[in-house]
């Protein structure tokens, strides 16, 4: 995984690209899972913070819509 800094372009837009590359490919994540044990309860809470992102954006898509 790699980003190339274009000659005119700004060194805090190609780390954004760089942490939305490594959000899009979860390596963090991946990372995390490695290292050490996750418990179950934490991956629910994950999941539910997820769903509840989701939620939220569709909400407001649903706002804008009208």
């Amino acid at each position: 995984m790699a980003v190339v800094v274009h000659p005119n372009e700004n060194v805090d837009s190609a780390l954004k690209r760089l942490h939305r590359e490594v959000l899009r490919e979860k390596i963090l994540e991946t990372y995390r899972n490695k290292a050490y044990r996750i418990k179950d309860v934490e991956l629910e809470r994950e999941k539910r913070r997820e769903w509840r992102k989701m939620k939220r954006r569709r909400n407001a898509a649903k706002r804008r819509a009208k």
